[in-house]
């Protein structure tokens, strides 16, 4: 039998609530932290052996239905030719941008099993040590959208104004574009790489995608994400699960691509979800993660108050409206946890 969160995510309506939640391998954990001391964050992200016990970790503490392989989402751009670097409470930087056409030609020349070998072992042996856990959990790779890949690129690294992405794709439209096809077929390759690797779902985090209008949006999102998933759905070898950062202004485009499930933030309510997202399409989320610096009793509540609003829904699964912050308090998760696993079905 397939995975209760795969089942979920393909629609069935199960007894009980399955859960995982972005990020949940990393800073919030000790054991993460015991064992990233004196290495770099791009050390453990290539290295098998450690990925794969960071990805197991959040998992044996608190057996959560799903396993998301630990990586970023810049490594097939990494793979591709970029250098980068991870600094501290700063994150990527980019050692070099796009500025030109030519520019282009390494996302072009990428090959998934070449460029990011590492990847490809890191899933297969999570699934074979996923294999013999009992009610086991499903195995999730993900990639970057190409256009929050595009803005990275073209930043330099994170920013919050987005003053150089929005230069370029209203003066420069036809250079955006261009990198953004790119980085499309780039997508596409490197997500069928991780399914034939064992991963059983994938998401795509358009983690930028949010800062668009939904002209915008439409303009230069969403055709790229739809592609990405028009062709793993054709595949039909694994859902695949749409999140946008901050995308509350643009569900009924998100529902649109017509992807098998969609990640949602905390802005997004119930009503919201019942006029804009179809029935066939699953849904997860939507706890704000900053709820779980609260008290472990606001926490449970709030936990709650999340599955009134969606849990009898068909095709849901729980999940946070973001991911999970390294100050979260262990003893919250845990309450959030509890929660999901008392919730009873009406």
């Amino acid at each position: 039998m397939k995975p209760a969160l795969i089942r979920a995510l393909e629609g069935e309506m199960l007894d009980r609530i399955p859960f995982w939640y972005m990020r949940q391998a990393g800073r919030y954990l000790p054991e993460y932290n015991e064992l990233r001391r004196g290495r770099t964050f791009i050390e453990v992200m290539e290295s098998a052996d450690l990925s794969v016990e960071i990805s197991l970790q959040p998992y044996r503490r608190f057996k959560m239905d799903g396993v998301i392989m630990f990586s970023d989402i810049l490594t097939p751009v990494r793979g591709a030719g970029i250098p980068l670097h991870f600094e501290e409470k700063k994150g990527p930087v980019l050692e070099k941008t796009v500025q030109s056409e030519s520019d282009i030609d390494m996302f072009r020349a990428f090959q998934a099993e070449k460029a990011c070998p590492y990847v490809k072992e890191i899933l297969t042996r999570l699934r074979a040590h996923l294999a013999s856990e009992e009610d086991r959990p499903a195995l999730l790779g993900f990639a970057g959208s190409p256009f929050t890949l595009a803005s990275y690129l073209i930043e330099g690294g994170g920013t919050q104004k987005f003053e150089k992405t929005k230069e370029c794709i209203f003066r420069r439209t036809e250079l955006f574009n261009s990198l953004c096809d790119a980085l499309t077929d780039l997508t596409i390759q490197y997500l069928r790489m991780q399914i034939d690797a064992g991963a059983e779902a994938v998401q795509i985090f358009d983690s930028w995608g949010g800062i668009l209008s939904p002209a915008h949006y439409k303009e230069f999102s969403a055709p790229y994400t739809a592609r990405i998933i028009s062709a793993l759905r054709a595949d039909g070898k694994a859902p695949v699960i749409l999140f946008v950062g901050n995308g509350s202004h643009l569900v009924p485009l998100m529902a649109e691509q017509k992807p098998d499930a969609l990640s949602l933030d905390w802005r997004i309510s119930a009503d919201q979800v019942r006029r804009e997202i179809p029935d066939g399409i699953a849904i997860q989320g939507n706890l704000d993660p900053l709820v779980l610096y609260g008290t472990a009793e606001r926490t449970g509540n709030e936990t709650r108050k999340v599955l009134a609003a969606f849990g009898n829904r068909k095709g849901y699964v729980f999940n946070l409206g973001h991911g999970i912050h390294p100050a979260t308090p262990i003893e919250n998760v845990q309450a959030m946890i509890d929660s999901i696993r008392s919730f009873k079905r009406s």
